[in-house]
């Protein structure tokens, strides 16, 4: 069996944002193994969009964790790889576009092999995101209060085994 090559297309690729622990793979073979992303985040006042107006707000973020966000991510990963007869596989376009990628998201194009990914967040926003264009706040009070003696525990010790099976 031969194996036809197509020419390379021009690939346009637009990406707006793309959030913690996210992904865009493209490519023939993309393998993605074991992936962990760990994240507390204390944010006052969250984004604000474009031509945005904010006036006189009053925030207040108050946590005083004696302990802050614990992660026991003891993980056990394991991973094989065969070969298997080429598969003629076609993918053609002319433009790819992500507006917005948000906590683990993921696009992908090609053969795309994924074993083991893991996103444990915790947050803490007084005010959230004020997204959009032309937004107006004026004398706002954001208060949050999270007194916890301990803050967001994450007991993630599993085993990840994967079987990669590689074309041609």
């Amino acid at each position: 069996m031969t194996q036809t090559r197509l020419p390379a297309w021009p690939i346009q690729l637009h990406v707006g944002a793309i959030e913690r622990s996210s992904a865009l793979l493209v490519g023939g073979w993309n393998v993605v193994y074991g992936l962990s992303s760990h994240e507390k985040s204390n944010v006052g006042f969250g984004s604000v969009g474009s031509h945005s107006f904010i006036a006189q707000n009053r925030v207040l973020l108050y946590d005083p964790d004696g302990i802050d966000m614990p992660v026991d991510d003891r993980d056990t990963h394991v991973l094989q790889t065969r070969q298997q007869a080429p598969i003629e596989t076609r993918i053609a376009f002319q433009e790819l576009g992500v507006n917005s990628m948000q906590q683990n998201a993921g696009v992908f194009v090609g053969d795309a092999q994924i074993t083991g990914w893991d996103q444990h967040q915790k947050s803490n926003k007084a005010s959230g995101d004020v997204g959009g264009d032309h937004n107006v706040e004026i004398a706002g009070v954001h208060v949050n209060y999270d007194a916890d003696a301990v803050d967001g525990i994450f007991f993630d010790s599993d085993h990840k085994a994967g079987t990669f099976v590689r074309q041609g």
